[in-house]
Parts: C-alpha cells; structure tokens; sequence
C-alpha cells in the first residue's frame, strides 16, 4: 500500500532495512515558476539550475533519512528505450552534479552497490521501483521510466531480468508503481494502438486500450503489470499507486494535462549500506 511520507509517497512492499526509496510529488521544493512549483527535478524546464540542484538535494535527503544528497544520485537522459544498465560509486553524481549526464542514455539503473542513489524522472509516464534479494540476502535494486513506448518495448521485464541475473529470486523480486497518468485520462488514437499491436501483438493492445466514451485510452497499469507477471513477478507482490497524475495538478506534475508546461517529479532508490562514506 502506498502512504504519505513528508514531501514523498512510499510503498509499504519496499521497506526493508537497508534500503529506503520515495516517490516525489511536486511539494516540498523551492523552484516558484508557475510550470514548476514546487518540487521540480529536471533541468531546462524554467527553473535556473541552482534551483533544481536544490531540489535534488531536498528530495535525496528526504528519500534516505538525510543520509545521501544530490552527490549520490545517478540520472539519465531518457529516451523512452528499454536500456537499463547497471551503475556503481563511481556513477554517484551523474545527471546533477554532472551535467550534461556523462553515462549513456537510457531509462531505467540497476545496482547492488550501497549509496548509490538510482533516480528516474517523471511526469505522467510510470516510475517502477524494484527490490530484489541475493540468497546470502544482501539486496539489488532497480529503478525504471516507463513512458508507453518503454513500456511496449518491455523495460520492465528488462529489469527483471538484470535482477535475475544478479542472483535475485523472481519470485521473491518486490515492486512498486509510482504515481503516473491513468487510463481516466491518457485518450489515444488509432496509430497509438496500432503501434502497440506492431510491438506486442493486438491481444495485448486489446486488453489494455479501450473505449470509453467516444475515445480510445490507454491503461499503461495493465501494460506494465502483464508484463512484470510475463517476466515471472507474482501479483501480490507488485503494489500500484491508486493516483493519476493529471486528476491531481495541485500534487503531481503532468506533461498531458499542461500540454508540455511543467516541471518533473522523481522516484528514486537506494542500498543505504553500512560504510558509505557519507
């Protein structure tokens, strides 16, 4: 279930000792542009950088108890691809402190690394946040952006996968979507549908984009969870925000509803670890 937490929604499926993790909503920071107010994380979007830098710090520090700050996180550009790559200390910084991002673009992290703070940013597209064990019961973690184009291409399951491959168990592999536009809201057209269809097959875009009054929408929900259970996650064990991006301008930024004027939320992870230099 998710609940408030300050400036930051959490899922209680995540809570684990070790590791801690938020949602952001656009409250708590500092940035005053109409667009932007009040918690905006990404740059080039009317906030000067001081202001989102800020920002960064506030947020990080809020989702690890004020344990890491903006010098701990790693962001990408985003492409709406289904790359997730794994990152370590040496990542720590990417995105912010680091500008323009000298890692590769991409949308989604993984790590096993402590105080390495995996950050994504959004605004309507689906942040996920996943927590994993090894047999020995140290943790991995990953943190993805999927807007629908990511989503269709599967990076979800790609992170699932990288997990895997770090030794964590599917099925024991936790989950949590963020707060992002619901099916209420994301109206589509026809060429969305077909390019669902093209990418995963006209079952699957049947069973996640309907009719509804007059118009085709979207559930970008049912998208991600089929295919977090294709990759072998058990539904009990993946927790979704009830909260639609763009029914809520007063909380959450929303690329749809402001056509494009606005800041960006995050959703971000981390190995709180034991000797982290911090």
């Amino acid at each position: 279930m998710f609940y408030s937490d300050g400036i930051l929604k959490r899922s209680d499926l995540l809570l684990r000792e070790g590791v801690m993790h938020g949602f952001s909503t656009r409250l708590g920071g500092v940035s005053e542009h109409p667009f932007t107010r009040e918690m905006n994380l990404a740059f080039g979007r009317e906030d000067p950088d001081g202001t989102v830098l800020r920002n960064a710090e506030i947020f990080a520090r809020a989702l690890s108890g004020g344990s890491f700050g903006a010098d701990s996180a790693v962001c990408a550009s985003q492409i709406h691809s289904a790359k997730v790559r794994y990152v370590t200390e040496a990542d720590r910084g990417d995105g912010y402190l680091i500008r323009p991002p000298a890692g590769e673009p991409g949308d989604g992290f993984y790590t096993d690394r402590p105080g390495v703070l995996l950050t994504v940013r959004i605004a309507d597209c689906v942040p996920i946040l996943l927590l994993g064990e090894r047999d020995d019961k140290t943790p991995v973690v990953a943190a993805v952006h999927a807007g629908w184009r990511g989503t269709v291409s599967g990076i979800a399951g790609e992170a699932v996968r990288r997990l895997a491959a770090e030794g964590v168990s599917v099925t024991t592999l936790r989950a949590a979507i963020g707060p992002h536009i619901g099916e209420c809201c994301f109206t589509v057209r026809e060429d969305f549908r077909d390019a669902v269809t093209a990418a995963r097959g006209a079952g699957f875009a049947s069973r996640h984009i309907r009719e509804n009054g007059g118009s085709l929408r979207a559930d970008l929900t049912g998208m991600n969870l089929e295919i977090l259970a294709d990759a072998g996650v058990p539904r009990e064990n993946v927790d979704v925000s009830p909260d639609c991006t763009a029914c809520a301008p007063e909380t959450y930024h929303s690329h749809r509803r402001t056509e494009g004027r606005r800041g960006a939320m995050g959703a971000g992870i981390v190995i709180t670890g034991k000797d982290t230099d911090k």
